[in-house]
């Protein structure tokens, strides 16, 4: 039998320790609900037509919404059906009335102290802002090929309508990548004006080609594609909207090489599990040291309650400290888009 030296034992005893509290230091952890001012950076306005008379059941992850599917079946029937008859225990209903929309839009509002920008078309999102004038503001959502407006127009447009953000971008939809050309008049104005832009850069509803817009790409979910932009124009501020899902390593060489480039999580957080979210899309865009520049959105739509519910599933995140917390409901948007914020 081998014996070591007392000295040499003590020795590794104190190292072992000291890792292990080492650890256990670094290891940022709270429990601690975050409980103040909220800025939502992504909920959509509607008309109320576009309410179906008949509630609609949102089941949560949506990822999951259809688990398989045979192409002999036409796709949006079975995916609409499960919105009708749904799977899942505790489904959020939609309202059936815009009345009842507002109601329940106040009450998330009112209980998480909830500013929001809303995208949408000018006279839909003014609509919403006259029930809500002291906490929600507009943003303009934009597709070429879809919405003809020209760089004049839309100058016009940000100074009639007080429009804080150029948002959101939904080239990706038409099948147009974030770096076309035909985007830069577009994007030179937004620099000229410093008005900051969202760009829509990851997944749609499951199924997406094959129901709603045959021209969607996934390829132009790559942030890769913004470094053309980036380049040309070096003062222009840019979040991307679902932060290129599911590009996470190219999402963070972006935004090592250009810290101007912001991310906003909205829709994404609930389309898939929670825990793969933490793990893989959130917990990595943190531990690489970029928790300063995620934006919270909940990119609502007709379910009101899918605030609260992405509001949980970032404060459910075991690996994020209060102070991080903080930062991604409220400092990040805050500095963002050049408001007041609490943090250095």
């Amino acid at each position: 039998m081998k014996f070591y030296s007392p000295t040499l034992l003590i020795a590794f005893l104190l190292l072992t320790t000291c890792t292990k509290t080492s650890n256990e230091t670094n290891t940022p952890k709270s429990t601690e609900l975050y409980k103040g001012p909220i800025i939502d950076m992504h909920i959509h306005s509607i008309e109320e037509n576009e309410l179906s008379p008949d509630s609609m059941a949102m089941c949560l992850p949506l990822s999951t919404i259809v688990e398989h599917f045979d192409p002999k079946d036409e796709y949006g029937d079975i995916f609409w059906g499960k919105f009708g008859n749904p799977d899942c225990k505790n489904p959020i209903w939609s309202p059936t009335t815009y009345d009842a929309y507002i109601q329940r839009l106040k009450g998330q509002i009112d209980k998480y102290q909830l500013n929001a920008i809303v995208n949408g078309a000018i006279p839909t999102n003014q609509k919403l802002i006259d029930h809500f004038p002291d906490n929600i503001q507009h943003a303009l959502q934009f597709r070429i090929n879809r919405d003809n407006i020209s760089v004049d127009s839309l100058k016009t447009l940000f100074q009639k309508f007080d429009i804080k953000v150029l948002s959101e971008i939904t080239n990706q939809y038409g099948g147009i990548a974030p770096n076309d050309p035909r985007m830069f008049p577009y994007y030179e104005l937004a620099q000229e004006l410093d008005i900051p832009v969202g760009i829509h850069m990851g997944s749609g509803l499951p199924g997406t080609p094959l129901f709603l817009y045959p021209d969607y790409r996934v390829e132009f979910s790559n942030p890769l594609l913004l470094e053309d932009v980036l380049k040309k124009f070096p003062k222009l501020r840019i979040a991307v909207m679902h932060y290129g899902e599911p590009f996470i390593d190219e999402m963070i060489a972006m935004m090592v090489s250009y810290p101007q480039l912001y991310v906003e999580i909205g829709g994404i957080m609930w389309a898939y599990p929670k825990e793969y979210f933490h793990e893989y899309h959130l917990k990595k865009m943190v531990m690489a040291g970029f928790g300063k520049r995620i934006l919270f959105g909940s990119d609502m739509i007709i379910w009101p309650e899918l605030i609260g519910e992405s509001i949980s599933i970032i404060n459910d995140a075991p690996f994020l400290t209060y102070e991080q917390k903080a930062d991604i409901f409220y400092n990040n948007a805050a500095r963002f888009l050049r408001l007041k914020s609490t943090d250095n």
